[in-house]
């Protein structure tokens, strides 16, 4: 960078005072010059009038000049806060400094056009965001809770507005050297994705919570339904010619032994076409219609269908937003299995509390039986899979299937205390109306 060549001129008002001192040095001078002509009194009027001439036109100038760098200052402010009202007057119509101020308007306006653009495409992002069933977080520059879409209620069991401006570890969030949950169960079922966006002029980052079980799940179901097609497809092409056969046997034969076996023939082919019917719906997509529900009224009608259980709620009454004939569905299927499973009368119990997790609230249903126990817990939600001589293996995958549609989780152990099985179910609590 050039130096100036002005003594003390390291600021536009030293330079400017520099000069003024220098012109009045140099009116000084000429004043001395005109006392060797002219009459003392003629010298000092003309010097007088001279400086007040010069002083004006200079205090003109140095005012017109410092407005250019106030002006321009201003909209330098309100251009740093992203304020693009402000427009200043220029001060010269003509000129370079005129070009500046125009150059400096333009860059306002190309600004204020890419903020628009900007606002306009966080608009449509925020869109999104309400739109995906995943959940998603946004945390301002100071780590605190900023925005969420609906789906924070499923993983946080309430809505994100209530946690509003709440720290990370408030949500069971920690940072390392990348964003996780701090409840290891929890961090084996999600996956965490980042971004980061500037909004307001200030760092924001987004969270993406990926359930990988549920992609996992996702994948394994999309693998049973293909197979299960592909086996109904060649089950039903080899039976029906089977089954035809039988049917034309049976009016030719004659001895009654022959007819008994075409006749379990024709009946096995029936029922092999029944069983696959029933496959053929397997975790077919499920209608769920959400209802205020009270967990109590709902146990008090299953409780019908069990006369000889005891079916115990506890405690206050617990309201979910959930579809209560799904709900109850999943009941009556679990408490036939307890039952199923050699647990004697008055031995499987149901009761129900409220629980709460990392400011999540949920209601949890547990159902205790006395029977043989669970032989194979790697299998228990395999298609297909019984320890029932008479199990088709579907019961307790759709119990988890519709569990997880309404936003729920699906547990079964072996119980601690004793001999028998224990099931849970945990749900999301509602709001009551």
């Amino acid at each position: 960078m050039a130096e100036s060549s002005v003594p003390g001129s390291d600021s536009l008002e030293s330079l400017l005072k520099n000069i003024f001192l220098f012109l009045l040095l140099l009116q000084a001078g000429l004043c001395g010059l005109l006392l060797l002509a002219l009459p003392w009194w003629q010298v000092a009027l003309i010097g007088t009038v001279s400086l007040l001439i010069t002083s004006a036109i200079f205090i003109g100038l140095y005012s017109k000049i410092f407005t250019i760098f106030q002006r321009i200052g201003t909209q330098l402010d309100a251009l740093q806060h992203q304020d693009f009202s402000i427009l200043a007057k220029p001060v010269f119509h003509a000129g370079i400094v005129a070009e500046f101020q125009q150059q400096f308007n333009t860059l306002r306006e190309s600004l204020q056009i890419h903020k628009s653009h900007y606002n306009q495409q966080l608009f449509v992002l925020y869109q999104m965001i309400d739109h995906l069933n995943t959940p998603i977080l946004v945390f301002d520059h100071k780590q605190r809770l900023n925005y969420a879409n609906s789906a924070f209620a499923q993983l946080f069991g309430r809505p994100w507005q209530t946690l509003r401006h709440s720290k990370p570890e408030l949500l069971g969030l920690t940072m390392k050297s990348e964003w996780q949950f701090s409840d290891a169960i929890r961090q084996q079922e999600w996956q965490i994705r980042t971004s980061r966006f500037v909004d307001q002029g200030q760092e924001n980052q987004l969270l993406i919570f990926i359930n990988i079980k549920s992609a996992l799940r996702n994948q394994e179901l999309e693998a049973w339904q293909k197979l299960i097609r592909v086996l109904s497809h060649e089950i039903r092409n080899s039976l029906t010619p089977v089954a035809a056969l039988a049917q034309s046997l049976q009016q030719k034969v004659t001895q009654p032994r022959e007819k008994e076996a075409l006749s379990v023939i024709e009946e096995r082919c029936q029922h092999l076409r029944d069983f696959v019917a029933r496959y053929a719906q397997f975790q077919q997509p499920i209608h769920i219609e959400h209802k205020q529900v009270s967990v109590q009224s709902l146990i008090e009608k299953t409780q019908g269908l069990f006369p000889h259980q005891h079916l115990a709620t506890g405690g206050q009454d617990i309201y979910l937003q959930t579809d209560p004939v799904l709900l109850q569905q999943v009941l009556i299927n679990l408490l036939k299995n307890a039952e199923e499973a050699g647990s004697p009368p008055e031995t499987v119990e149901l009761t129900t509390q409220l629980i709460c997790e990392h400011a999540q609230d949920y209601c949890e249903i547990t159902i205790l039986d006395q029977g043989q126990g669970i032989t194979n817990e790697d299998n228990l939600f395999v298609p297909f899979y019984t320890t029932k001589s008479q199990g088709q293996g579907i019961g307790l995958n759709l119990c988890r299937h519709i569990v997880e549609q309404l936003g729920g989780h699906l547990s079964l152990s072996n119980r601690t205390d004793r001999v028998g099985a224990c099931a849970q179910v945990r749900l999301p609590i509602g709001t009551k109306t």
